[in-house]
């Protein structure tokens, strides 16, 4: 009997790389938020802001690597844009329910 040894599909090819640009932009565009809360100095609201804004870029990257690696493996620019915009969007959307919800 012939059978077939399929490579196993590497869902996080290229993880590395998507984690950096998803963790600079989120750490710089949180950082950019405007300090509402007087509780705290200003630049200790700066850091935890990027910090967070980091964290949420990593979740974004393995999002994005899971969908990138699993839907468009091709890497054809107008797909890896509609998914990286998606992923971005649907992760805040997520994270601002979440914070609705039990924050």
């Amino acid at each position: 009997m012939d059978t077939i040894d399929a490579a196993p599909r590497a869902w996080l090819k290229d993880f590395g790389h998507y984690a950096i640009g998803f963790v600079v932009w989120g750490a710089l565009l949180s950082f950019l938020q405007p300090v509402t809360t007087a509780q705290m100095s200003f630049w200790a609201v700066k850091g935890l802001q990027a910090v967070l804004g980091a964290g949420f870029g990593v979740v974004c990257a393995i999002a994005f690597t899971l969908l990138q690696n699993g839907l468009n493996q091709a890497r054809r620019k107008a797909i890896s844009w509609v998914l990286a915009i998606g992923t971005w969007s649907l992760m805040n959307l997520a994270l601002a329910f979440a914070m609705g919800r039990f924050g």
